[in-house]
Formats: C-alpha cells, sequence, structure tokens
C-alpha cells in the first residue's frame, strides 16, 4: 500500500517453470518465479511423477492484480502442478479486475497434470482468466478447476462482480477442447436454469490422451450433478455443479484418481499436499 494516498498498488506475479527428463527421472530444469506467487521444493511421487505446489503469499488476487503462470514439459518428462491452497480474489473497487494468463506446453512423450484447485470470488470482485495449452499429440496431460460463487459462511454467495474464464486447448496446432465460464451476477440470474442451477460449485476437466474403462465413473454423491466419461476415444471430460465444497472435492479427486488409473498411474495423494 503507498502510505502517502492510501491507495493499494497492483502486483504483477510471474512462475515459470521448465520440466526435464534426466537419466530416466524428471527434474525440475528451470524456475522463474516472482513473488506473491511462490514454490516449495519439487517432490518425487512413487512412480517418478514430480509434483510441484504453487503458494500464494498475501491475502489473495486484489484489483489491478496480474499473474502470468508458464509451465513447460519437455519429452520425455512427467510432472503435476498444483495450488496448495484455494485462490482467493479479493472484493475490489468497480472498474478494477484482477487477471491471470496461464500458458501450458506438453512436448512429445511428455505428462502434465495441471490441478489449480478451488477459485474463491469474494464480495464485490472481478476476475479474468485465460488459460492456452498446447500439447503434442502423443502426450498426455490433464486440466481441473473449481469454482466457488462466494464465501458461504459470510453470506457471500453470487455477490462477485465478475467471473471470466475461458480455456483453449490445441493439439499439434488443432483445437480439441475450449471452455468458457462467464458469470456476472449482476446483469443476469446466473444461479437458474442453464447455468448453476441453484448449485455453489462449479467444476470443469479434460484429459487429453485417456481412454477409460467402460465401468469407470465418479461416486454418486447427494447434492452433487456430475458428467464424466469419454468425449473421443482419445479423451476424458468431466463437468459438475455441487452444493457443498467438499463433497466437490471428492469428485474431482475420485475423477483424477479414474483417470490416473487408466494411464496405468497410482493415485496422487492430493489431501498431502493442499489444504
Amino acid at each position: 500500500m503507498d502510505t502517502a494516498t492510501g491507495v493499494v498498488r497492483a502486483v504483477v506475479g510471474r512462475l515459470d517453470l521448465v520440466f526435464s527428463a534426466r537419466g530416466g527421472a524428471t527434474a525440475l530444469a528451470h524456475a522463474d518465479v516472482q513473488a506473491p506467487l511462490k514454490i516449495v521444493r519439487p517432490f518425487r511421487l512413487d512412480d517418478g511423477r514430480l509434483l510441484i505446489q504453487i503458494l500464494h503469499l498475501g491475502p489473495g488476487l486484489c484489483g489491478g492484480d496480474e499473474y502470468t503462470i508458464d509451465v513447460t514439459v519437455e519429452r520425455d518428462a512427467r510432472a503435476v502442478v498444483i495450488m496448495q491452497a484455494a485462490s482467493r480474489v479479493i472484493g475490489m473497487s468497480d472498474g478494477t479486475e484482477a487477471s491471470q494468463h496461464v500458458t501450458l506446453t506438453v512436448e512429445p512423450g511428455g505428462h502434465l497434470e495441471y490441478y489449480p484447485g478451488l477459485t474463491i470470488p469474494f464480495a464485490d470482485s472481478a476476475f479474468v482468466q485465460r488459460v492456452q495449452v498446447n500439447a503434442a499429440r502423443d502426450s498426455r496431460l490433464g486440466i481441473l478447476e473449481t469454482w466457488g460463487t462466494g464465501r458461504s459462511l459470510r453470506g457471500e454467495h453470487l455477490a462477485f462482480r465478475r467471473i471470466s474464464s475461458r480455456t483453449m486447448m490445441s493439439v499439434d496446432g488443432n483445437i480439441v477442447y475450449a471452455d468458457a465460464t462467464e458469470l456476472e451476477p449482476r446483469l443476469r440470474d446466473v444461479a437458474g436454469t442453464g447455468v448453476l442451477e441453484g448449485y455453489r460449485y462449479v467444476a470443469s476437466g479434460f484429459w487429453h490422451n485417456a481412454s477409460l474403462d467402460q465401468t469407470a465413473a465418479v461416486a454418486p454423491r447427494d447434492g452433487v450433478l456430475a458428467a464424466f466419461g469419454q468425449s473421443t476415444p482419445d479423451s476424458v471430460y468431466l463437468r459438475a455443479l455441487a452444493m457443498d465444497g467438499s463433497a466437490m472435492a471428492d469428485v474431482t479427486a475420485d475423477a483424477v484418481r479414474v483417470v490416473n488409473s487408466a494411464w496405468k498411474l497410482p493415485p496422487i495423494p492430493l489431501r498431502r499436499f493442499t489444504s
């Protein structure tokens, strides 16, 4: 904060990660980190994947903040990138917004799972995100995001100004997946039919080069509406709406577990690395 004017200055955060295969193992070959984004040391999973936690130092994204996240997985490297805790978008003045640009690149034979987890918009907040994914056809890639509609205990359901998130995935230059979440509660009844259907959490996921067993499914849960399965012979999707954040976390963890099983990989111990 500028103590002379009382104005909160915008923050520009950056995270640039490159994963490389070295001697049959994956290494974090390059890390360029600019606060308030931060990473802790890489954790090697039992199957050889390298897991990185992204942490946010501070209360959350504020008006004018701009974050850039670039992740590159080189040939034959295998990585998992997660957020250590839910991302919070703090209330801000009208006419301002926080933004985030994410670029994910996976080279031939590479494997990347990007699971940023839950984003919670506080009252009067606005958040714009753009995600571009560039993958080789013989790579594996999964992306899964979850959005809340505000802090329920504070009565902030749909009290945010705007959430705008668009994800585009290209494989060898051809678009294979596009997703858009556009919520502006002050302008439209987003709670109603055809959008949130009265639910308070929404999740979208997509996995490239995954083929499920015909019996594969996420476990049904009360208060959850979920669609999970193959969209093409080598693509898997998840769409879910939930009333409760814990139930949504269980559904998304189920989906990750099922896809990892299809890839003949052990489940990722997500609860060990997130709070």
